[in-house]
């Protein structure tokens, strides 16, 4: 084969390399688990997690915001934040709105406690905070 032809080639071959690399990297990345599948992990686990708000609580004291999860099966998992980052992010807890059926957060789950500490909530969560119309 000639080195003329050989060089289009070859630079096809690398930019659809690269292109599946970024693309299963994108999908790994984008990927949720249910909390039925969360529940059954063994190892400590950083872990994006999805599903219904079955109950949340606010404890004033230990400024925690208490989030229970459930699973298409039924299965349940503790999820707490701390109300601080909450508040950063979205505004006050009392005046947030929430998703019943579809909660995503992002956080690291212990098997032992079988709570997941909650780094980012992704989906669900919302500011009470409403933009104003804007008027002519």
């Amino acid at each position: 084969m000639a080195a003329g032809k050989a060089k289009p080639i070859l630079a096809a071959i690398v930019l659809f390399a690269a292109f599946a690399v970024i693309g299963y990297y994108a999908v790994k990345g984008s990927s949720y688990m249910d909390v039925s599948d969360v529940v059954k992990l063994v190892r400590e686990a950083k872990v994006t997690v999805k599903g219904r708000l079955a109950s949340l609580h606010y404890d004033q004291a230990s400024r925690k915001l208490y989030l229970v999860l459930e699973g298409r099966d039924g299965s349940k998992l503790l999820a707490v934040a701390d109300a601080e980052y909450i508040e950063k992010k979205y505004g006050p807890i009392q005046y947030l709105r929430w998703d019943p059926d579809s909660v995503v957060v992002e956080g690291v789950y212990d098997p032992a406690t079988g709570t997941l500490r909650v780094i980012d909530i992704l989906e669900g969560c919302h500011s009470g905070y409403s933009q104003p119309a804007i008027k002519d």
